[in-house]
């Protein structure tokens, strides 16, 4: 069943309308949040599991790259998603913090002699948790502390890889099967572990925070509780696309037990029910 919802998320997408869904998505157009949520719920009614995917590689991991990144980040990322070269994930959730976002323990520090950031999973609880695509997405935009001379400037967003082109994990990163949720069967979510996997400086989403090649933070926002807020409110459109999918689904049980309520019942010599139909 996550096969084949794999192969329905492939096709939808490639469909006019959600391709330049995506394109609109690149390009901020007016009402962009608005005609996205309408996609999310009319596919969740659909296929819940599809329509939960979808949301999870274009609204959500791509939502954490146009939101929180540079026009150069929206270019080199969101193009090549939208054109299906790969798949993303959004890595938040660990372990120890659900809604504590500001306490999350996945690390990403700077090695400024390599230019790169190191990202680990210090601890248990910072083992990212019920991320959805975690076992097929090539690419994780991951939640982690920036540490940078072993000081944290809180919460930032990276993309990280996860797996290649063939479908294989890179050194470093454990994906495990959270195995099925009851109602999504289609729905792949797991847990993520990170080993000191390094990445480019460039894959911070540096909207709100940027580190300079000489190691220093800089950041429009000076207050770094300002800062985190400002970040969560980015993502605000991403994450109401999960109250539309949850209408969609509504939506659709009703009308199925309202017909159901419908359909008149007659009571044989027996006594026992029989269905009459549908009038």
């Amino acid at each position: 069943i996550r096969a084949l919802t794999f192969q329905r998320v492939k096709f939808v997408m490639g469909l006019p309308v959600l391709k330049r869904a995506i394109q609109d998505q690149a390009e901020k157009t007016k009402n962009f949040v608005s005609r996205s949520l309408v996609i999310g719920e009319v596919l969740s009614i659909a296929d819940m599991a599809t329509g939960v995917k979808c949301g999870i590689i274009y609204w959500l991991f791509g939502g954490a790259v146009r939101n929180l990144g540079s026009p150069g980040h929206v270019t080199k990322w969101l193009q090549p998603l939208q054109e299906q070269k790969y798949t993303g994930m959004f890595a938040m959730t660990e372990r120890g913090h659900g809604s504590n976002v500001r306490g999350i323990q996945t690390e990403a520090t700077f090695d400024l002699s390599a230019q790169e950031f190191v990202i680990d999973t210090p601890c248990e609880n910072a083992e990212k948790m019920y991320i959805g695509n975690a076992m097929y997405g090539n690419y994780a935009a991951v939640f982690a502390q920036l540490i940078i001379n072993g000081r944290s400037q809180g919460p930032h967003c990276f993309i990280v890889p996860v797996r290649d082109e063939n479908g294989s994990l890179y050194p470093g990163v454990t994906a495990i099967d959270m195995m099925y949720k009851e109602g999504l069967h289609g729905v792949d979510n797991g847990i993520l572990i990170f080993h000191k996997v390094r990445i480019p400086r460039e894959n911070l989403l540096d909207k709100f925070g940027s580190v300079a090649p000489d190691g220093q933070y800089h950041s429009p926002i000076k207050n770094k509780s300002a800062r985190f807020n400002a970040m969560l409110a980015a993502l605000t459109p991403s994450r109401l696309a999960v109250t539309f999918q949850a209408l969609g689904a509504m939506k659709l049980g009703l009308t199925i037990a309202i017909r159901y309520s419908h359909r008149p019942r007659l009571i044989s010599q027996n006594c026992s029910l029989t269905s009459a139909g549908f009038y």
